[in-house]
């Protein structure tokens, strides 16, 4: 009956009809008290996995999450919806600290973000013993193995968690993690028979592009001004580089910031908030940023210069679209990039792996596979299906049929037994005999020079190929030698055919493979004057107000759906994903006054605060007005604040105590732009929302 619940609160407090397949066994297995790791896509709906748990369980459920700013998003998300959520990091100072200690004593918060460095400090942890947790969750766990592309120290201490809390399921969760990395995360967590869920990694959504460094500055932006309105990242391999594009930018027109380690953290963080609430359409940006970045709509991501590796490039275009709308991701590649990323692995202890990294990363860049099939395949999400929506798949794909040599290469690696590495099986096909290949007893194997027909370099592309489009992998665990996949069987001993192309070289039998049909989700036109555009502005306006980013009250996604089904009254805007009782009470009304306005445009109709207005001088009384026009009582005060505001004849003063009036004022004198949000947490969340209004209208008069 619990998942019944968990259907409740996902509806009620989240605003989504019903949980994703994965979402849904993810959450029966936490409440059965087991451990679990869940592998999906940014923007897969990873959070809802912990916090609806979190709503039902009778005690304190810890985030552990790596940045202050992804924390204080998606509890400001949290709040929004009507959850007691609260962070706790080095962005609070000794006194706010000590405070979320007493609510946590008191029981007064039901989510809890912390850093790994808080979570393992001593003073936290005796804290904790005293408390009663439902349920920890790693967030980012990815962090935690020294093996994945953002290693964190302090996540690897997060160990000793299972064996304090042993009755306490643990949750680690990850967007980016190959299969070493996600066997690591289980062993480093000590996790009990952890349950591993993985969700597709395919993000269908994102249309990937790749082009060669060749007047970047000018097409990124070509690009940007194709897609007017729409926010973006682009990620530079330099500080020097974020400040020349972003000035290029500048100069031509476009609202944009840069962002980097190099800058004071007070400037990074205006850079930042602006970005979050949209008053910058564009942030150029080294990888110091985007992690900590909840912002849904964000509609594309541009790298000027080649990632370091796969993984960090998945995540960071993963921050386009995470509201399931269309989003583009465009790749610029070059060789110096290439030679500088090296020369960087070179001072790094681990500089084997990841150089082998930074070469796959070139490979997807060069290759004319399709992108989505090569990403997956890298992530062992094994599918020879093309996906028809990149810019390979959209293109002329010069491929021909290259079973046989595929044979030959997975043969080879067969009757080495797993001692192959892939620096090795070019000669090994070509039969040269070289020292390492004769100290390997390589030789001696029965396709010791079965692929004399091309060259070792022509080899070399050959398996390059073959590793990003599955048939075969690199085990670093073991030497970084080769093995086959779930793919390769296909190849030996069932048929299966193999498309190759090799780069710069003529391939007899060279034939065109024709691009296939795209199917990709469009964007809700922006023009100005169209629904969406109105819906749009209004969120901004009320998301200044509240003092939160525009995309905490609704995403692109939820006003695209508005658009769609025209929801006129509370059931049909409860219906749209996204809108749940909070915050239905909060803002639905005045989203629904403004879709019935631009349902009768051009037909004479009065604004809904005036019909308010037309009720309150018959003395109607603020519960019947709102029975009479079937709205919220809460949109009802909100009227009667814009029609004091506009200087009719309204006694507000009677719907606030002076005692409240006194304390919202007080407030204001010491921070006279204070949103109401502001006020409203300042005043303990002891006044109601619609009392706080009425009373900064009454204090904007004084």
């Amino acid at each position: 009956m619990q998942i019944n619940r968990a259907q409740q609160i996902l509806k009620n407090t989240f605003g989504y009809s019903k949980f994703r397949p994965t979402q849904e066994e993810v959450i029966k297995t936490v409440l059965q008290k087991k451990d679990c790791m869940v592998l999906m896509p940014t923007g897969g709906g990873k959070s809802i996995c912990f916090q609806v748990p979190a709503l039902l369980g009778k005690g304190l459920t810890i985030v552990v999450s790596p940045l202050i700013a992804l924390m204080k998003d998606q509890v400001e998300a949290l709040r929004e919806n009507g959850v007691s959520a609260m962070y706790l990091n080095s962005s609070l100072g000794d006194m706010e600290q000590q405070q979320v200690m007493n609510d946590l004593v008191d029981h007064k918060i039901k989510l809890l973000y912390v850093s790994p460095e808080k979570m393992n400090s001593e003073h936290f942890f005796y804290t904790l013993k005293q408390l009663q947790i439902s349920l920890i969750a790693i967030d980012e766990a990815h962090c935690i193995s020294s093996w994945g592309h953002d290693f964190r120290p302090d996540y690897k201490k997060l160990g000793y968690l299972k064996r304090q809390f042993k009755n306490v399921p643990i949750m680690a969760l990850t967007a980016t993690a190959d299969p070493l990395t996600q066997n690591d995360i289980l062993q480093q967590l000590n996790l009990v028979e952890p349950v591993v869920f993985k969700d597709s990694f395919s993000r269908p959504n994102i249309f990937i592009e790749v082009q060669p460094a060749y007047k970047r500055k000018e097409k990124i932006l070509e690009f940007i001004k194709q897609h007017t309105d729409e926010s973006g990242i682009i990620y530079c391999l330099s500080k020097k580089n974020t400040e020349d594009l972003s000035k290029y930018l500048r100069d031509n027109g476009i609202s944009s910031g840069y962002y980097h380690a190099g800058m004071e953290a007070g400037s990074r963080n205006r850079v930042q908030s602006d970005f979050i609430n949209d008053r910058i359409r564009v942030v150029c940006a080294t990888i110091a940023f985007g992690m900590g970045i909840d912002k849904s709509n964000v509609r594309w991501v541009i790298h000027h210069n080649l990632p370091k590796n796969i993984e960090g490039y998945y995540q960071e275009i993963g921050r386009s679209g995470r509201d399931g709308m269309a989003a583009n991701a465009l790749l610029f590649y070059g060789v110096r990039d290439y030679n500088i990323l090296a020369q960087f692995n070179e001072e790094a202890e681990r500089r084997v792996i990841l150089n082998a990294r930074l070469d796959r990363m070139l490979h997807f860049a060069e290759s004319n596979h399709c992108r989505r099939k090569l990403l997956l395949n890298y992530f062992g999400e094994w599918t020879t299906e093309d996906c028809g929506a990149c810019d390979n798949c959209k293109g002329r794909q010069f491929l021909f049929d290259g079973t046989v040599l595929a044979q030959k290469a997975l043969s080879a690696v067969v009757r080495a037994k797993g001692k192959l590495s892939k620096e090795l099986l070019p000669y090994v096909l070509v039969g040269e005999s070289r020292p390492d290949v004769l100290a390997g007893d390589f030789h001696k194997i029965k396709t010791f020079g079965a692929g004399t027909e091309k060259t070792a370099d022509q080899w070399a592309t050959i398996c390059n190929q073959l590793l990003g489009l599955g048939y075969l992998k690199i085990e670093y665990q073991r030497g970084s030698i080769l093995a086959l996949t779930p793919l390769s069987n296909k190849v030996l001993f069932e048929g299966a055919q193999v498309q190759l192309h090799l780069l710069n070289q003529k391939i007899e039998r060279e034939t065109k493979v024709a691009p296939k049909k795209v199917s990709h989700k469009a964007s809700v036109p922006k023009t100005e004057g169209s629904l969406f555009e109105k819906l749009r502005q209004l969120r901004r306006k009320m998301a200044v107000e509240r003092g939160v980013p525009p995309y905490i009250l609704f995403s692109d996604a939820t006003l695209s759906e508005m658009v769609s089904h025209m929801p006129t009254n509370e059931w049909e805007m409860k219906e749209i994903s996204g809108v749940g009782n909070q915050k239905w009470d909060q803002y639905g009304q005045a989203f629904v006054d403004e879709i019935i306005t631009f349902k009768n445009k051009g037909k004479r109709t009065k604004p809904a605060y005036e019909k308010t207005y037309d009720l309150y001088k018959k003395g109607s009384s603020p519960e019947v007005i709102a029975a009479q026009l079937g709205i919220n009582l809460i949109t009802v005060y909100s009227h009667l604040a814009t029609l004091y505001q506009n200087g009719e004849s309204v006694d507000i003063e009677q719907y606030v105590m002076p005692y409240e009036q006194m304390e919202v004022e007080e407030i204001l004198k010491g921070n006279s732009k204070a949103t109401l949000q502001e006020v409203y947490e300042s005043a303990n969340k002891a006044i109601p929302h619609h009392v706080v209004r009425l009373a900064m209208v009454l204090a904007e008069k004084n």
